[in-house]
């Protein structure tokens, strides 16, 4: 730090001699043009004009040069800078600052030295230096300080460590932490004294420390003890034991008995006191929100044993009433009324209410790429408006919905006068940008069907930092191949209008029912559509193969409103797609008029849709609670005599999320399950007496509906569809990772009128455990499913003997 310091006051002594090419001040109120660096050898210079960037184009003066100094030298990556400034242009109109950098060693190596219990590896995790860094002391110094707190978090209370640098030959340097690791400390033994109420039993239970078994660790760790000091006090107080106090706890550390660690004897002298109840609460001062309301908060009664916890969590609401309504200025607190005798505690609430207060400023730091407009448009308060905590927290997690961001962390602060606050949001981002290159599973188990294709896809959901999302695709199988190129706005002219576009080329081949034998009009080879419709399989033999092309683009945009009951979305748009087939006509004849029709001629399949969504998902790619619901109406075929079908589809959605345990079992991990349900009806109706061609109909894909069902994807297909489905998760990284085990029920049936002939016999059932990975860049679910019937009531195993599990590959797709 010296050094720096004393380098920045001869600098700025020779900032006169240095910058004085010909005149003397000649460079003084001139933009600058350019900002280069000299000496890079190790320091990416994109990186550097990042930070010089902003100020390009702004006029030259002391102050301004001095603060580009300041940031050079805060970066710690130069031993010294020498400044040159040299004119822009030949009129000297402009200035070029020229910095020529002699850089700080480059780390060619990381090692360690003492660490006999813990590995180098897991250290090397804990250390923000890493080799090809350049070297900087203070992050050496930050590095000893989170290596030394990972030993303390395993018990090693005589941890020493100390880092230090070797200059290699080639001006590299190796750096070493020496650590001294001495003795673990365990917890051999936790004793109690004094208390008389609870048993030692029971309260060491609530500890987090525990005793060295078999089975635990018993790892002594100090902030672990504070932490159970505090759960033990916690637990008297939720039983009325206001006055309970922990006077001392007595270590007795044995060192001799175990070569290898010291054994801690924790004894806790415990003073317990009376037990209280309650004796209600009163309130005074306040004016804008009743009694009744403010005092409903506290989720006591009268007469009960006191829980201190409770009252105080009630207290924060009444503060928190007032808090959310932009009342950030009151003054608001409490009294205790002891009644000794009785045994007795009351309370009084005092308020002193004032103005509503209002947001000063909004303060967005951490973003590099994303910008500043793209975060603030997110918000639902902005600068001027009256503070609302809720309206608040709908910001943050629209922020966290984007995905552009793994951290947003909002802080309230006092603005420049009373009723004034600044909110400031810190945020840490994540990449948007992915490239996924793989082989998946189609989803498709038919015996003429290739089941793997390749797949290569580039999105970026965040491009530029504008917010936009940009994306191609390209997917290759034997069977299929295609290319798609998307693009969407998600806030069109400043306001939340979304508008997207896709244009996509692909060709499939495609299998068909024939329809050669007699009578024509029927499906080979069955002699009546009574016959054909009870059908349940049919012979391959009777199958035909043919190619489609087809070319697509669509376009739609949508709104956003943010009422309290819920996030409502409504959107639309327009697909237009040109399709051919292509068959050996002499040796096939399709039973589909729809294929026969497009059979070497380009074929119009044209349809608008629109969708109306209720979204109040915690989030929306990993939700723990809320709900979801959406109806979409889609109409295909737009222009008469000009296309083959003709017909009207509805989908109708919802989803609901209960989070039944959220359990704390590590610092950084709870053990969470969500219960998750879903239910869909869809359906389609064809336009007056048009027939809907078999490839338009639903039908059970076994990948994304009727999980597991493979085998069903031709044979049946009909116009209703409803699935069912729940799921019980348990996040393993939340956001990340997550186990989950499914139950679904999909039938599908003619048309919409069977409705009401639908039973148990018509459901494929399908369950299992999974692995769903909801990160942007690998939103797979790897599936192991069994499936079964239940004709008549009775459960049938899909083959027929008994369990048999499948593999499923899938995809986590969010509903929006």
């Amino acid at each position: 730090m010296r050094t720096k310091i004393l380098s920045l006051l001869l600098l700025l002594l020779c900032l006169g001699g240095v910058f004085a090419q010909t005149d003397d001040t000649w460079y003084q109120g001139k933009p600058i043009r350019t900002i280069s660096f000299d000496g890079l050898k190790n320091v990416v210079r994109s990186e550097l004009d990042g930070v010089f960037k902003p100020y390009i184009g702004k006029e030259f003066s002391d102050d301004l040069y001095w603060d580009i100094l300041q940031k050079l030298y805060a970066l710690e990556y130069f031993e010294e800078i020498t400044p040159v400034a040299l004119p822009g242009d030949a009129d000297r109109k402009t200035v070029l600052l020229q910095f020529t950098v002699t850089e700080k060693p480059v780390i060619k190596s990381i090692s360690f030295n003492g660490n006999a219990r813990l590995r180098a590896t897991e250290l090397l995790e804990k250390v923000t230096l890493k080799e090809g860094d350049i070297y900087n002391e203070l992050k050496a110094r930050i590095d000893e300080r989170a290596l030394r707190d990972y030993y303390l978090e395993r018990g090693y209370a005589n941890i020493k460590i100390v880092s230090e640098t070797r200059t290699n030959s080639d001006q590299s340097v190796t750096l070493q932490f020496n650590i001294t690791e001495g003795k673990q400390t365990v917890v051999s033994r936790i004793e109690f004294q004094g208390n008389k109420v609870i048993a030692s039993k029971t309260l060491k239970k609530a500890m987090k420390l525990k005793e060295d078994t078999f089975f635990t660790s018993g790892i002594f760790v100090e902030s672990s003890l504070e932490e159970d000091k505090s759960t033990i006090r916690r637990y008297y107080l939720e039983r009325g034991y206001i006055d309970m106090m922990i006077e001392n706890v007595i270590r007795e550390i044995d060192t001799e008995s175990n070569p290898e660690k010291n054994l801690v004897t924790l004894t806790f002298l415990l003073k317990e006191g009376e037990q209280f109840t309650y004796g209600g609460t009163s309130i005074q001062g306040n004016s804008i929100f009743s009694s009744d309301m403010l005092l409903g908060k506290i989720r006591l009664k009268e007469g009960d044993i006191l829980n201190q916890n409770r009252f105080d969590e009630g207290f924060q609401a009444v503060a928190d009433v007032y808090f959310e309504n932009g009342y950030t200025s009151n003054y608001i607190n409490r009294r205790e009324i002891r009644d000794n005798e009785r045994k007795r505690v009351s309370f009084e609430i005092i308020v002193v209410e004032s103005e509503r207060s209002h947001i000063e400023h909004i303060i967005i730091r951490g973003n590099t790429k994303t910008k500043e407009n793209v975060i603030i448009r997110e918000f639902t308060v902005g600068e001027g408006d009256i503070f609302s905590k809720s309206k608040l927290l709908d910001s943050i997690r629209n922020l966290y919905n984007l995905r552009y961001f793994s951290v947003v962390a909002p802080d309230i602060v006092q603005g420049s006068e009373k009723n004034l606050v600044d909110v400031i949001v810190n945020l840490e981002e994540q990449s948007t940008a992915s490239i996924q290159f793989g082989v998946t599973f189609s989803g498709v188990t038919d015996v003429d069907t290739f089941p793997l294709s390749v797949f290569l896809q580039w999105e970026d959901k965040n491009f530029l930092g504008n917010g936009q999302t940009l994306s191609t695709n390209l997917t290759a199988s034997p069977d299929t191949q295609s290319i798609s190129l998307g693009f969407s706005e998600n806030w069109f002219l400043g306001s939340p209008l979304t508008v997207s576009f896709e244009l996509a080329y692909s060709h499939k081949s495609l299998f068909a029912n024939k329809d050669i034998l007699f009578p024509i009009g029927v499906q080979d080879p069955f002699l009546s559509t009574s016959e054909y419709s009870s059908a349940t399989s049919y012979d391959d033999s009777y199958r035909m193969k043919y190619d489609q092309h087809s070319v697509s683009a669509g376009a739609s945009t949508g709104y956003r409103w943010f009422p309290a009951l819920a996030m409502v979305t409504l959107r639309g748009g327009i697909n237009f797609s040109v399709v051919q087939n292509f068959y050996d006509e002499t040796l096939y004849r399709p039973a589909d008029a729809t294929v026969r029709k497009q059979h070497g001629s380009w074929g119009w399949t044209n349809s608008v849709w629109s969708r109306l969504s209720l979204d109040d998902r915690d989030l929306s790619y990993d939700p723990s609670t809320g709900w979801f619901a959406s109806q979409q109406v889609s109409v295909y075929g737009l222009v008469p005599d000009l296309e083959t079908d003709y017909y009207i589809k509805s989908e109708t959605k919802g989803e609901l999320y209960f989070t039944l345990v959220d359990y704390p079992l590590f610092d950084t991990w709870n053990l969470k399950f969500v219960l998750a349900g879903y239910s869909a009806l869809t359906f389609l109706v064809p336009a007056g007496d048009r027939e809907i061609g078999a490839a338009n109909k639903l039908y059970i894909d076994g990948m994304f509906t009727g999980r597991g069902w493979n085998s069903l994807y031709s044979s049946h297909r009909g116009q209703l569809m409803v699935n069912h489905w729940l799921e019980l998760r348990m996040p393993i990284a939340p956001g990340v990772i997550a186990a989950d085990f499914f139950f679904e029920a999909i039938a599908v049936k003619d048309t919409i009128t069977d409705i009401t002939d639908l039973s148990l016999d018509d459901y494929y059932f399908s369950f299992g455990p999974s692995l769903r990975f909801s990160i942007p860049q690998f939103p797979l679910r790897l599936m192991f499913v069994n499936t079964f019937t239940v004709p008549d009531g009775k459960l049938e195993w899909s083959n027929g003997t008994g369990p048999d599990w499948k593999f499923v590959l899938s995809f986590n797709i969010a509903n929006m």
